[in-house]
């Protein structure tokens, strides 16, 4: 099992042919020293690509071999770490372990009307890595195993998807979604792509790091954790996490660049320089209204400021380094960003609508009121991600805590509310003590019901919170009811199950396969029937949950 502390949930597999087996054809990208192919070349490939394959001749034996190497694609650890969804609702999950993007896309269906009904259903469709990249399992002897990890969250920009590198020695993955896209359109019956290294080539290119011969680069692990995109749409900023630098994507020359992280005023270089070779360091980046880009401290000391108008960096305040503070946070419709506390006893708030004055006055360090029932002695890893309700509030989901985190973000008044008992009562140890769940979600995803739905990384249900505004008869305390939360369903028993969810047009959550076989779909019921569904005892309060293979 990965320790929590890699990820931004802690803030969405197959081994290759030997490395450069075949020299690369003209124009085609296969070293990550290459360019990427021009449009022309984009365009000339995939209509190459389409001349083969007519719909009609599409025999069924092809449609179940795609089927069967679906599942097994599905099958393994760590497949995909994070995603992004596209304006159309179309879901990608960013490789880890696996060779494969995956996408989940809208299935356009024909209901007895002969209408379409694009949000009816989803479908799972795969795209293979071009093979200089898959082969990188034998690079080195796959001693340093650089092919597993690759990637760590995802940013869709002008209809390309980005992964931003975690282990990889690549260089940032680069996904054109807008041809890959008119490719499942012409081939509405083909699912994936694979064997076509021309293909791969051309729909997934890689940016290389700003040196390739950069010693520091190829020993990190965990480099970048976490990325935002600036408010112009031209460049991503990757948050260091074992990495000593910001990693600077441009997004309209597709090159990256190094910034620099200079020290705190008074603090000697020296020991600057110590403190940035340390792990896990900012988890998570957030675009604040200022356009600066806000690195979390989670073992780093301050947090990480990234003006992008100008791309300088610099340190905010001095929370005291490895001690493992916060991990990651969501920015309010005000516009002040919220970070969830690991080990700290207290809510961070960084106010990204202070334009003047002292760096000092965004920060400030909110104390939590636990409700008369919350006796939890856990102190570390509490609150792991989160998101906005339904009411407008903030939301921070229990990783080792057992209970949620609420932020009204109109007085900064923060307590506790509900109590998530372990979700298996039934586990016990090997010695036969009680299991005490830990590392239980990670992260939530606002359904349309006005509840939020926590998917599980270790814990065996999903968590329920209902985030509808505050009713009359709830008037009167500062603690949201206690039987607001509440656990459905049974999933599998494995860890770190999914690795991001996203709400689609249908009404469902999607949720990306980490260690689980499968994709999980999650659909809640309307939002006037929420109340009814309850009311009349349906089970899992009427929620609907259900897999993709």
């Amino acid at each position: 099992m990965i320790a929590r502390w890699c990820y931004l949930f802690i803030a969405l597999l197959l081994p290759g042919a030997s490395a450069f087996s075949t020299p690369p054809k003209s124009g085609i990208v296969r070293s990550f020293h290459k360019k990427a192919s021009t449009t022309s070349q984009v365009h000339e490939t995939i209509l190459r690509s389409l001349a083969p394959h007519h719909e009609e001749a599409l025999c069924d034996d092809i449609k179940e071999e795609e089927e069967d190497q679906i599942r097994q694609i599905l099958v393994g650890k760590h497949k995909w770490l994070g995603g992004a969804i596209s304006d159309s609702g179309t879901i990608y999950g960013i490789p880890s372990h696996s060779n494969y993007v995956i996408c989940l896309s809208p299935s356009t269906t024909q209901d007895d009307d002969n209408e379409s009904d694009s949000d009816s259903s989803y479908q799972i469709n795969m795209l293979r890595l071009p093979s200089y990249i898959t082969n990188n399992a034998k690079r080195d002897g796959g001693k340093h195993k650089d092919h597993h990890f690759k990637w760590l969250r995802g940013i869709i920009s002008n209809e390309s998807l980005y992964g931003i590198p975690a282990w990889s020695k690549d260089g940032v993955l680069k996904v054109n979604i807008h041809e890959w896209s008119k490719w499942r359109e012409a081939n509405p019956s083909r699912r994936i792509i694979d064997g076509d290294d021309d293909l791969s080539n051309t729909l997934v290119t890689t940016i290389p790091f700003p040196d390739a011969d950069d010693e520091q680069q190829k020993h990190y692990r965990w480099a970048w954790h976490g990325a935002a995109l600036n408010t112009n749409s031209t460049a991503i900023y990757c948050i260091p996490s074992n990495a000593q630098h910001v990693l600077k994507v441009d997004l309209e020359t597709s090159t990256t660049s190094y910034l620099s992280i200079p020290p705190l005023p008074h603090m000697e270089p020296a020991h600057h320089s110590k403190l940035l070779s340390g792990s896990n360091k900012w988890y998570g980046g957030i675009l604040g209204n200022d356009n600066c880009v806000y690195g979390i401290p989670y073992a780093a000391g301050s947090v990480l400021c990234i003006d992008a108008n100008t791309d300088e960096v610099s340190l905010l305040g001095d929370f005291g380094w490895n001690k493992y503070n916060f991990h990651g946070g969501i920015k309010s419709s005000k516009g002040a960003i919220y970070a969830f506390p690991a080990h700290a006893d207290k809510v961070l708030k960084i106010d990204t609508t202070i334009t003047n004055g002292d760096d000092g006055e965004k920060l400030s360090l909110l104390s939590i009121q636990r409700a008369p029932y919350d006796n939890d002695p856990v102190t570390r890893y509490k609150w792991l991600g989160g998101s906005i309700g339904k009411d407008g509030n903030i939301f921070g989901m229990p990783s080792d805590a057992s209970s949620v985190l609420h932020i009204n973000v109109m007085n900064d008044v923060v307590t506790t509310f509900g109590c998530i008992e372990d979700s298996d009562p039934d586990r016990v140890n090997a010695d036969g003590s009680k299991y005490i769940e830990k590392n239980k979600f990670q992260g939530g995803v606002l359904g349309r019901d006005g509840f939020i739905y926590a998917l599980p990384s270790n814990a065996k249900g999903i968590l329920r919170i209902d985030t509808r505004p505050v009713s009359d008869k709830e008037g009167g305390s500062i603690f949201l009811d206690k039987n607001r939360v509440s656990c459905i369903g049974s999933l599998e028993q494995k860890t770190d199950k999914y690795q991001g969810g996203f709400a689609v047009k249908s009404g469902e959550i999607i949720a990306i396969p980490e260690n689980c076989n499968s994709v999980l779909k999650v659909l809640p019921p309307c939002l006037d029937d929420a109340d009814t569904c309850i009311e009349e005892g349906l089970a899992d309060g009427g929620v609907e949950i259900s897999t993709l293979y």
